[in-house]
């Protein structure tokens, strides 16, 4: 369709670079890249000379599609052709690199920017940052960042959150709070990601109380749980199958509610059963009531 409507749209009026650089984006969003480049060669040929962000735009299309080899040699021919590679290219191609496992070239390419003058930005940084923290060390990973302030860079959220779970997913969860703590005094205040990553890494240690402590905190602040955070924190209250820790998931139950969440069927039914089976029928009927009442009952409940 888009395709469809650029020919009418070509036929009338003269197409320019930023016509055929959304039209060559929107193929590699789906990743066609050959259709993208079938763009690229009629850009070409209608006498438009290809800029930066076309390039880009097709180096990023070959990872998405994980094209890895062709976007290697993509990257060559920009050289070879004395295109004027910027932090954006480097940037895609070291994050490129590192998902697909290959840290070392990411790390490799990074060094490279730098040797040639390309200042890397708070993006490259953050690219590299995440390859090191899942494909290589979170060691590394501080490395780098502690290299970044030295460098007078601010870390965002993105940043932090690659670090957090890093240290999270190592089981260095003090850590991890410490870094969250180091978040709020750089003025960069964690998201929800944040805090369901550090509850979820928490819940699954065994952590539960831990993981509550976080929840409250996340409540106090400027950040609201998400139903993801509901959901994580319900599950957990499972595992120790204590009459407490469901009466924690029957409050927790009623105040996703209350916030507009919709629970699933499956975790609405688990709640107020685990409730019923503790001897909690009085709370397990006061739910009830209460979801029914909000209009927030899940389709199809069975008690």
């Amino acid at each position: 369709m888009a395709q469809k409507l650029f020919k009418m749209f070509r036929s009338r009026f003269k197409a320019d670079t930023i016509s055929y650089n959304t039209l060559a984006n929107g193929f590699c969003l789906i990743k066609r890249t050959p259709k993208a480049q079938e763009i690229l060669k009629e850009m070409v040929e209608r006498g438009l000379n290809p800029t930066i962000t076309t390039y880009n735009i097709m180096l990023n299309g070959f990872f998405r599609a994980g094209q890895i080899k062709e976007a290697w040699e993509f990257f060559l021919q920009m050289k070879k052709r004395k295109c004027d590679i910027d932090v954006v290219t480097y940037t895609t191609i070291v994050h490129g690199f590192g998902v697909s496992g290959e840290v070392e070239k990411a790390q490799k390419l990074f060094n490279e920017m730098v040797g040639a003058g390309i200042l890397p930005s708070v993006a490259t940084y953050n690219a590299l940052i995440q390859v090191m923290c899942k494909k290589d060390s979170v060691e590394n990973a501080i490395l780098l960042f502690n290299e970044m302030l030295r460098k007078g860079y601010l870390p965002n959220g993105t940043t932090y959150n690659a670090i957090i779970r890093g240290l999270c997913h190592v089981g260095k969860m003090d850590n991890a709070m410490e870094y969250m703590d180091k978040m709020n005094k750089d003025g960069c205040e964690p998201n929800v990601q944040t805090y369901n990553v550090v509850i979820r890494y928490y819940c699954d240690e065994g952590e539960i109380e831990k993981g509550l402590r976080v929840f409250e905190r996340m409540s106090t602040g400027d950040c609201l749980p998400n139903l993801d955070t509901y959901n994580i924190l319900i599950s957990a209250m499972f595992v120790r199958k204590k009459s407490d820790d469901l009466l924690v998931a029957g409050k927790l139950l009623i105040e996703m509610v209350e916030r507009g969440f919709i629970p699933r069927k499956f975790t609405f039914n688990r709640v107020l059963n685990g409730l019923l089976l503790t001897g909690n029928q009085d709370f397990a009927k006061e739910i009830l009531r209460l979801v029914s009442k909000s209009g927030r009952l899940p389709c199809h409940f069975k008690l």
